[in-house]
């Protein structure tokens, strides 16, 4: 599905989309493996009956406590729903964590995952951009390898949710490292408007303002013998 946001704001928009998308139940205790600040947890506030958040990654998520993500602290079968919101491309060892969700998560659980992905033909290109802002980005990985390596930690995915989202540059390019390279990726975002080297982020200009595209996978996955 393919989605143009009217303004940075509205983006909330997609965070309620990933909540519905979960399928939130008063009955569910959930848990957020949240790189950064838990939006997942605003967004399912009210809609579960409890949350923990288990923060991940060099940024202090401002909520719930750190934690290792290849070593939950948590007993086995903990949770009813296990939650990270663009957290995995973040990660040395995805696949440990994706492993380390399933632990805690109940046999009858689920699993829900949302990131940036890139389609199966797409170039490199992409992560180059995103680590020149990020330094600390690791990769985009293509939907075929995200479906993979959810499997292969033993999941089996029974839901996806794919959006093309062209969103405006501006809020992304503020949180890079300083201004300059800021300033440098919009020089290159908008050479590619002007006919130039291919990004992968599909810029172009609306109403004066730059904007580009990002892929984003939602997936719901259940423990295999669930």
């Amino acid at each position: 599905m393919s989605t143009t946001a009217a303004s940075a704001g509205t983006l909330s928009t997609f965070l309620v989309r990933l909540a519905d998308f979960a399928e939130p139940s008063p009955h569910d205790d959930v848990l957020d493996v949240a790189c950064g600040p838990s939006l997942m947890a605003h967004a399912l506030e009210g809609r579960v009956g409890r949350i923990t958040v288990a923060g991940i990654g060099p940024e202090p998520s401002g909520q719930g406590f750190p934690a290792d993500p290849s070593a939950l602290p948590f007993a086995d079968g903990s949770f009813s729903l296990v939650t990270a919101r663009f957290a995995l491309h973040r990660l040395t060892d995805p696949a440990a964590a994706l492993r380390e969700m399933l632990r805690v998560c109940h046999p009858s659980g689920r699993i829900v995952l949302a990131d940036l992905a890139r389609t199966n033909l797409s170039s490199d290109h992409r992560d180059a951009l995103e680590r020149v802002r990020d330094p600390g980005f690791r990769s985009i990985p293509r939907i075929d390898g995200l479906l993979a390596m959810v499997e292969g930690a033993g999941a089996r995915i029974t839901g996806m949710d794919l959006l093309s989202v062209e969103r405006p540059a501006a809020p992304w390019l503020e949180a890079a490292p300083s201004p300059a390279i800021a300033e440098r990726l919009r020089e290159v975002l908008l050479a590619e408007v002007d006919g130039g080297p291919k990004t992968g982020a599909k810029p172009r200009v609306i109403g004066g303002e730059l904007w580009f595209t990002q892929t984003w996978a939602h997936l719901v996955a259940r423990p295999a013998g669930a």
